[in-house]
């Protein structure tokens, strides 16, 4: 199902689960290999399930820093009282509960590779504008510290969210929107690359077929 698929484009789909035969699929591709090729920071948009964290991983994987950490981070999954902690990390006693030697936070621990924010429109407004500092300066201070801490990470971002409205209605800050988007990605859905259909079918039926050691068709 690759034989259209450029010699070069199929080497770095290597150990990926990604599959596809449709030109918007192949674009796509194409887009994220070339932009891995810079630390520019992506902003990944589409629907739920169409890969976004895949495109992320690729682009990951084909960058400079693919020996280094890969960190996800779902912001609609952090409770907003503890977004800003798993984040940006925190010292010791900032706050009742905190471990005794602090712990550092996901940006932290990217360090040197590829942070990658899911969900990034469910971010709260305060906590915007420290990632905004983050991509503005490379700086950040963990909770309840004075001292500032340079990072060395790439940031890709995703949503399925209208962050053009969000903007607009002034839930999303315009200029981490733009410190965000500064190499769109858009990945259609299913319904517009039918010809990804089969191959997908296909796919899956090899791999559960193999994981439960069992022969079926379609």
């Amino acid at each position: 199902y690759r034989l259209e698929i450029s010699s070069y484009i199929m080497k770095e789909l290597e150990d990926t689960n990604i599959v596809f035969r449709s030109k918007p699929m192949n674009d796509v591709i194409e887009m994220s290999l070339r932009v891995a090729k810079s630390d520019a920071t992506v902003l990944v948009r589409g629907e739920s399930g169409v890969g976004k964290e895949l495109v992320a991983k690729l682009i990951h994987k084909s960058s400079s820093r693919a020996t280094r950490p890969f960190i996800v981070v779902n912001c609609a999954a952090l409770p907003e009282p503890l977004v800003e902690s798993e984040l940006f990390g925190y010292e010791k006693g900032a706050f009742t509960g905190a471990n005794q030697g602090g712990k550092p936070g996901c940006i932290e621990l990217a360090d040197g590779g590829t942070l990658f924010l899911d969900e990034i429109g469910e971010l709260p407004q305060k906590i915007q504008v420290k990632l905004l500092r983050v991509l503005e300066s490379g700086e950040f201070m963990r909770v309840g510290s004075t001292k500032t801490k340079r990072i060395d990470v790439r940031v890709i971002a995703a949503t399925n969210a209208d962050l053009d409205g969000l903007v607009q209605g002034r839930e999303f800050r315009k200029d981490l929107f733009f410190r965000l988007n500064v190499v769109p990605i858009h990945i259609p859905p299913l319904g517009e690359r039918q010809e990804d259909i089969l191959v997908l079918v296909y796919f899956y039926l090899e791999k559960f077929c193999r994981q439960n050691d069992i022969k079926k068709s379609i």
